[in-house]
């Protein structure tokens, strides 16, 4: 006789409130099961000792893992509500964030960062919204420290550009014609929070960035 068929037995008792059955078994449930097994058995064929011992085991396998899903959870809980406080109070905060973004707000532009794998002749590339090409800025030969981007918002027409987010991209050559990697980075302020499918996201111009594509605070 095993485990299983004393649960079922115990469990469908008709004299039980079905709504005080119980759907799960503890650590204690477990050990009177068990103990009513061993008064019950046939004295003729008892229950072995490796399949008592596999019994304990499985049930110790079971207890461990909820467990350790309890403990995973209450992690994912506390760093959910780590991560909402943190975002919270980087609102009104000036970040860099890894990307190539630009925003233009009342004639303002915001800041774009670039830095070079190695040293090379650069240039850069603004493209509005609807992705067509409206400015080149020659940027000249740069070396591998972090580079500003210089563009007042207009476009090559040297027309003022409405307000929006704007594209980037720069374009950089070493000494014998190879391309050369870019590490690009944008900064602005943070002016809110808010939260979807579980994701903590903050307003940045207008995008939305996520705590992992900060790369520092700036003020």
């Amino acid at each position: 006789m095993g485990v299983t068929s004393i649960e079922s037995s115990t469990y469908s008792n008709p004299f039980i409130n079905p709504s005080k059955r119980k759907t799960s078994l503890n650590q204690e449930d477990f050990l009177n099961l068990f103990i009513t097994q061993m008064k019950f058995q046939n004295p003729l064929d008892p229950l072995d000792t490796y399949q008592m011992g596999s019994q304990i085991a499985q049930f110790s396998s079971l207890e461990a893992l909820k467990q350790m899903s309890q403990s995973l959870q209450n992690m994912a809980t506390y760093q959910t509500s780590m991560s909402s406080l943190q975002a919270v109070n980087l609102i009104g905060k000036k970040v860099e964030v890894a990307g190539n973004r630009l925003w233009v707000h009342q004639g303002e532009v915001s800041e774009g960062y670039y830095q070079l794998d190695r040293p090379g002749r650069v240039i850069a590339q603004i493209y509005d919204e609807q992705g067509d090409l409206i400015r080149i800025l020659e940027e000249g030969f740069k070396d591998t420290s972090k580079q500003k981007l210089v563009w007042d918002g207009r476009d090559q027409q040297n027309r003022m550009q409405p307000d929006g987010a704007f594209t980037f991209i720069i374009s950089a050559v070493d000494g014998n014609g190879q391309s050369i990697p870019i590490y690009p980075s944008s900064i602005g302020t943070i002016d809110g929070v808010y939260f979807e499918n579980g994701v903590v996201y903050l307003n940045l111009g207008s995008e939305r960035v996520t705590l992992s594509d900060i790369i520092g605070v700036i003020g």
